[in-house]
């Protein structure tokens, strides 16, 4: 499948972010990658570049700041772009009890997870409602649907991208715009190591392959699905948050993030 249109993709030069471009550049999408780090979109662009001939563009932002979304969202406009795709993948978690963990870090987290997702949809969903076409994927996490203790902070910005995700497939329902929002569970990427949580339990068990989270995401966001489950993992997560209270589920989560001694 060839096509002209443009994807812009938020925590694109590692992780379930660039995974998602790879899918994309395979299918001939222009590429509009964002990250913080200049070097690293370069290297993305380039092993892009390589694989697939893909045409891609960098735009190195820091979406944690105040002014990072309409900068990022300006000079889309001034390069001449139109995203028809946004992938609001960028964001990071923090290990530790609440009463001890780093008070800006978890501000900041706050701030990229959810407010510069809230930011970046507002700007480019008013365009696609207008034009009556474009796709955006939320990236969400099995937790969700749950508490996480020792992540606490983390969970409660994923909570809030699935509800808010939620409440907007309802308001453009009569549109050709679709919203599908991305639940994988603890996957092989960097994450744990930004979050100070490399030596839990969970970090070091039989977590999710990025390729495959980030491939059945692609297929669900072109098929219009509303969530993707990417994994059985993912779906037995979903179905426990059915099945069992919020506080044993918070016990046997608390179980899984200690660390291994």
């Amino acid at each position: 499948m060839q096509t002209n249109q443009t994807v812009l993709i938020t925590g694109a030069s590692s992780g379930i972010g660039f995974e998602l471009a790879r899918c994309f550049a395979r299918d001939g999408y222009k590429l509009l990658l964002v990250s913080r780090t200049a070097a690293d979109l370069d290297e993305s662009a380039r092993k892009l570049q390589i694989e697939f001939g893909s045409e891609v563009d960098i735009i190195p932002c820091d979406l944690s700041t105040h002014d990072g979304p309409v900068q990022l969202y300006e000079e889309t406009k001034r390069r001449g772009y139109t995203v028809d795709v946004l992938v609001n993948d960028a964001g990071f978690g923090e290990y530790g009890l609440f009463v001890e963990t780093d008070l800006q870090k978890e501000l900041g987290m706050i701030h990229l997870n959810v407010l510069a997702l809230v930011h970046l949809t507002k700007l480019f969903l008013k365009e696609m409602v207008a034009r009556d076409s474009g796709k955006i994927m939320q990236l969400g996490s099995v937790v969700s649907f749950m508490p996480n203790p020792l992540q606490a902070v983390y969970a409660a910005t994923k909570a809030f991208v699935l509800s808010f995700s939620e409440a907007l497939q309802n308001e453009i329902e009569d549109s050709n715009v679709t919203i599908t929002i991305l639940c994988p569970p603890a996957t092989d990427t960097n994450f744990f190591n930004v979050a100070g949580a490399e030596n839990t339990k969970i970090a070091q068990s039989d977590i999710a392959d990025p390729e495959q989270v980030a491939e059945a995401g692609y297929k669900g966001l072109l098929n219009g699905d509303k969530r993707v489950l990417p994994t059985l993992g993912a779906k037995l997560n979903f179905l426990s948050s059915n099945l069992f209270p919020d506080s044993m589920l918070a016990a046997i989560i608390k179980t899984q993030m200690k660390e291994v001694k």
